[in-house]
């Protein structure tokens, strides 16, 4: 009886929120003259011994310390216990979001420019039929040329 009791108390342990990685393939795609277009995987590691729904992804996207806009996506991925999962990223800013000018951007987009990006923000995850928010910062640099 003592060993049920434990195996029950055992399997009904507190689900472990997911880590943040990072964001892998980020890449970044200008489109003409007036925008640019960064996507990427977000990667988040499951260290529970059971599966993980992903259903929400909440971020802020700044540049250069500026924030340029906020993204919203509803998902329903699925994480296997004790692996990574990717939650893709996309997101289109205008050069004026990337604080750069006509003139300056053609400019730096020939010799290619470094900005730095920060998506920082949290993620919902379903666990047991609970929901919980995973918090999340990440900042990266990117080359944005032609």
């Amino acid at each position: 009886m003592i060993v049920v009791v434990g195996v029950m108390a055992a399997s009904c342990a507190a689900p472990e929120a997911p880590d943040f990685k990072g964001v892998e393939n980020l890449k970044v795609d200008v489109e003409g003259l007036s925008r640019a277009r960064i996507n990427g995987d977000a990667v988040f590691f499951n260290p529970n011994n059971r599966q993980i729904t992903l259903k929400q992804v909440d971020v802020e996207v700044s540049v250069e310390g500026q924030k340029v806009k906020d993204i919203s996506r509803e998902y329903d991925i699925t994480a296997d216990p004790n692996s990574e999962v990717s939650v893709p990223i996309d997101v289109t800013l205008t050069l004026e979001d990337l604080n750069m000018n006509l003139l300056s951007t053609a400019m730096s987009m020939l010799n290619g420019t470094e900005k730095k990006i920060r998506y920082k923000g949290k993620a919902r995850v379903k666990m047991y039929g609970f929901s919980f928010n995973v918090p999340f910062d990440y900042e990266d640099d990117v080359n944005i040329s032609l």
